[in-house]
């Protein structure tokens, strides 16, 4: 399984990852256009970059390659909800991550 994450912050990506208790592939901040191969799950932290996390939302649900995979915003507040349903992110988790929203996210019980 490969996850990929965009963050500028080495705390946001070991708290993803610190939960994730199976086999998988991390891909860090990976430029859309060298994204030449599929993945299964997205995160992207509302604070990253010079856009932000909801703009890099947008462009990858415009992708063909990208479109239909889950994305989840790792957002900064509980109201960061609207925007992340706005810009289409298919999930939605506050930061610090906690190991029972990932596990929904990942369709895990």
């Amino acid at each position: 399984m490969k996850i990929l994450i965009y963050s500028d912050n080495p705390w946001v990506i070991e708290s993803i990852e610190k939960y994730i208790n199976f086999d998988y592939e991390l891909l860090e901040n990976v430029e859309l256009t060298e994204l030449n191969y599929r993945v299964d799950y997205i995160f992207v932290d509302m604070q990253v970059k010079n856009n932000g996390g909801p703009s890099i939302i947008r462009e990858l649900k415009r992708e063909k390659i990208t479109k239909n995979i889950p994305i989840a915003l790792v957002a900064d507040r509980e109201a960061d909800e609207f925007q992340a349903k706005r810009v289409g992110a298919d999930f939605f988790v506050v930061k610090p991550v906690s190991k029972t929203k990932l596990n929904k996210f990942f369709n895990l019980n």
